[in-house]
């Protein structure tokens, strides 16, 4: 495996954990206030700019970074309370 790829195919448990784990993250970006959800499906969603995000929602590069950090705190700390759960 040293050139990155599974020895095996993924198993279908792994692929279940990855489903359950893609729906723990929409909900908590669903979940987050209006602004914050816009940034952080602009930027880690959609792979848009720092620059592009500020100039379509008229916020200034630290508002837009406060934003973000907010956002990908709480989508975070639901990630880590779905894996203490399971």
């Amino acid at each position: 495996m040293p050139d990155g790829h599974w020895a095996a195919p993924i198993e279908p448990w792994q692929q279940v954990e990855e489903s359950e784990l893609r729906a723990i993250v929409d909900g908590a970006i669903d979940a987050l206030p209006e602004q914050q959800k816009l940034v952080i499906r602009l930027r880690d969603v959609e792979g848009w700019s720092s620059e592009e995000v500020c100039n379509v929602l008229e916020l200034s590069e630290t508002n837009q970074r406060v934003l973000l950090h907010r956002a990908r705190s709480k989508v975070r700390a639901a990630v880590e309370e779905y894996q203490h759960v399971a």
